[in-house]
């Protein structure tokens, strides 16, 4: 099975991602990125994918998955009516949390072990270590620098101390290889762009490459399953879903910082691939909140 290569955004001043998904239907692509993910079902049910592992889910299931490891979430119910049948939280932290320095300490040895474990694969836990672990993560998204870094690494330890049951993946479906150093100088390129709101042009990527126009943009599509421009398109509208997410910002004004020319451009775009209106977006959010 084909997969795609995410790149994860982290909001300004944040190491990790926080997502709360909902919705009567959740259907995300089979994805791979470097990151940790921590995939807990508030509500839902249906078929989780990690590697070449198929196994059904429902509500309280609570999975850790390594970097590059490929994986999916496939929930259905067609006769749903509200939109919080499905409520997931997500939260995708850096491979490179696993070899900080706190971790040789001998406190920490459960919690390097558990991450160990999970690098090559996926760590399934038992519904009652979910209910234990559901609280702290509700209270994540509350907080905010350093406090909100301890309180991750203070569940993380908890968890690791729960009893798990480790997802078996063929040789044929272990962690797929990490973007080549070529791939990796293209994202810096893009990203730094971004974040310094000035505009990304195809010829400009492609000479990061050392490429021609053409030869890069067949490379990046191989590469990334994504063309050139939908890619940047695609990262520009992460920023403006986490900002309307979590700020207050006008819509306008998110557009404008998100890389986006007028308006117009950014409603036609955040609709065509997020299937809602921006605003739609956010008070869906919010209703999913309160």
């Amino acid at each position: 099975m084909k997969f795609h290569y995410e790149t994860v955004l982290h909001a300004p001043g944040e190491s990790f991602s926080i997502e709360i998904q909902s919705g009567a239907i959740l259907d995300c692509v089979y994805h791979v990125h470097p990151e940790f993910e921590l995939t807990f079902v508030e509500s839902g049910f249906g078929t989780r994918f990690v590697g070449d592992l198929i196994e059904p889910f429902r509500e309280q299931d609570l999975i850790l998955v390594g970097g590059m490891v490929p994986h999916h979430y496939l929930t259905r119910r067609e006769d749903s009516t509200g939109p919080d049948w499905s409520r997931t939280r997500v939260i995708k932290f850096h491979a490179g949390f696993r070899d900080g320095a706190f971790l040789t300490l001998p406190e920490f040895e459960p919690l390097k072990r558990m991450l160990d474990e999970a690098a090559s694969a996926g760590l399934h836990f038992p519904e009652e270590s979910a209910r234990r672990i559901a609280p702290d993560l509700r209270r994540l998204p509350e907080l905010s620098g350093w406090e909100r870094f301890l309180a991750l690494t203070a569940l993380l330890c908890r968890l690791a101390e729960e009893p798990r049951r480790k997802l078996t993946l063929s040789a044929a479906a272990a962690p797929a290889a990490t973007p080549d150093e070529r791939l990796n100088r293209v994202l810096r390129f893009i990203h730094r762009r971004l974040e310094q709101k000035l505009p990304v042009t195809l010829e400009e990527a492609a000479a990061r490459a050392c490429l021609t126009a053409p030869a890069f943009s067949h490379y990046f599509r191989s590469a990334t399953r994504k063309r050139f421009v939908e890619y940047v398109v695609e990262l520009k509208l992460s920023r403006a879903a986490q900002l309307l997410a979590n700020t207050d910002r006008p819509v306008m004004e998110i557009a404008l910082d998100s890389g986006f020319s007028n308006l117009s451009n950014f409603n036609r775009h955040f609709l065509r691939y997020r299937k809602s209106t921006p605003r739609e977006y956010r008070e869906r959010l919010r209703s999913a909140r309160r």
